[in-house]
Parts: structure tokens; C-alpha cells; sequence
């Protein structure tokens, strides 16, 4: 799979779906840094009416994880 941001999103949807229903979506991807935003919507706000710290940290994660997952694709490595 070439890592791209709608394939990043695709892969959110059937394998991540609580990321990708929360709205958490990859921007933009290079070979330093990954963009994911979150858009605020009445699916991940507390009652405070403010962002559920765990939409933030599937979010830091998934740019992580997908900075992860294109240099292993690069290196053609199982």
C-alpha cells in the first residue's frame, strides 16, 4: 500500500473507526513530519464543551504511527 493521505484515511475508516468517526483525518505526509487535524463536532466534545483528551491522543498517535509505517513501506520490509 503507498502511504498517502486518503489511503491513511481508508485505512481509518475499516481499521480505525473510532478515530475516523471522531474526525481525525491526515492532512499532508512527508518524509519529517505528518499533519493530522481534528475538527470539533459534537461526536468527540465533553461536556464542557471542549476537545475529549482521547480524540487529541488517537490524533498525536495516528501522525506518529504513520510516519512509522512509510519509512518501513519504503524499505520494502515485512
Amino acid at each position: 500500500m503507498k502511504i498517502t493521505p486518503s489511503a491513511i484515511n481508508r485505512y481509518t475508516l475499516f481499521k480505525l473507526p473510532a478515530a475516523y468517526f471522531t474526525g481525525v483525518r491526515v492532512r499532508s505526509i512527508n518524509d519529517e513530519s505528518c499533519k493530522v487535524t481534528v475538527r470539533l463536532r459534537w461526536s468527540n466534545k465533553n461536556p464542557f464543551r471542549s476537545m475529549f483528551w482521547a480524540v487529541q491522543g488517537m490524533a498525536a498517535e495516528l501522525s506518529t504511527g504513520v510516519l512509522l509505517m512509510r519509512s518501513l513501506s519504503q524499505k520494502n520490509t515485512k
